[in-house]
């Protein structure tokens, strides 16, 4: 019997070694294996594991989404004995209907990318802030400073409240460094 994938090649020198050589001398180009088999060509009908009976059939598994995920990267078909080639975290449901399957990836997709967005929105929102904040505390050290130079008695006072304003403005800086190097540019998803 010929490999099918790299995979199941990796898999049988694994585990049957001897196994694995009878069939990769049966192999016409291993070289131009894929490295896995199409999701198309992983479902059987009648899946023949012996000594064990699928009586659930088809099934549909949803992954969960990430960024850049559309709907039909993260739904995909198997079986009972196909279970376990999914990460169990990284499901998100297992439906018996494809139509649902579709419609709770498409949930999933939409749900995450909103969720990302407000993520954004709050970060833009704290930038904002940062930047008021800031302009606030300039303001009052540039109140400091003039009231320093006319009140020359009260400039000591002043000059110690206008640097202690200085250090807050330098901390809201690396604050609004940080915000701004963790805000994220959303990729496009392609409309349907």
């Amino acid at each position: 019997m010929p490999f099918k994938s790299k995979a199941q090649q990796r898999f049988m020198f694994a585990t049957m070694p001897k196994t694995a050589e009878k069939w990769a001398k049966h192999t016409p180009d291993i070289e131009k294996l894929p490295q896995h088999v199409p999701q198309e060509g992983m479902m059987k009908d009648n899946w023949d594991h012996p000594g064990c009976e699928d009586k659930v059939g088809k099934m549909f598994v949803v992954l969960k989404p990430g960024p850049e995920s559309l709907p039909k990267d993260i739904m995909h078909q198997t079986h009972a004995f196909g279970m376990g080639q999914f990460e169990p975290q990284s499901v998100h449901g297992v439906y018996t209907d494809k139509d649902e399957a579709g419609l709770v990836a498409e949930a999933a997709c939409t749900e995450l990318r909103k969720h990302l967005e407000e993520v954004e929105k709050k970060k833009d929102t704290v930038i904002s802030k940062i930047d008021k904040h800031i302009a606030k505390l300039q303001k009052e050290i540039n109140a400091h400073m003039k009231e320093a130079t006319e009140i020359p008695e009260m400039s000591e006072k002043h000059h110690e409240l206008a640097e202690r304003k200085m250090g807050m403005i330098r901390n809201l800086r690396d604050k609004h460094k940080m915000v701004k190097a963790a805000k994220k540019q959303l990729p496009e998803i392609e409309e349907k």
